[in-house]
């Protein structure tokens, strides 16, 4: 009989001392404790959501940015014009003169 008396003492003061240690961390109200935990994760919830959406922004708007100065760039290398000179030409007055010829530039070095 005391055997069980002692195992009751004991295991009421673990629940005694957890008690405790929960009312003091969470308060003594446990409906408070549940919906301050809820509403904790909810706000971590968005949060974190918020953060992840961020991301895909950034990285979207990141993106199209790169594609468009590549683009920028294939335009500027198809739109090049290669100047070459050329000397000893005579122009119709049997003169010496310098001959120009643009052409357009292929892309290819």
């Amino acid at each position: 009989m005391a055997h069980d008396y002692d195992n009751q003492l004991i295991e009421s003061v673990a629940v005694r001392r957890t008690r405790l240690a929960t009312a003091l961390l969470y308060g003594n109200n446990p409906l408070q404790r549940r919906w301050k935990s809820s509403v904790r994760t909810f706000f971590f919830s968005v949060a974190l959501a918020a953060v992840i959406a961020a991301v895909c922004v950034g990285y979207s708007f990141v993106t199209n940015l790169l594609e468009d100065l590549r683009q920028q760039q294939q335009q500027r290398a198809q739109s090049a014009v290669v100047l070459q000179i050329s000397g000893d030409f005579a122009d119709d007055d049997g003169g010496g003169g310098f001959r120009l010829t643009l052409t357009p530039h292929s892309g290819a070095a």
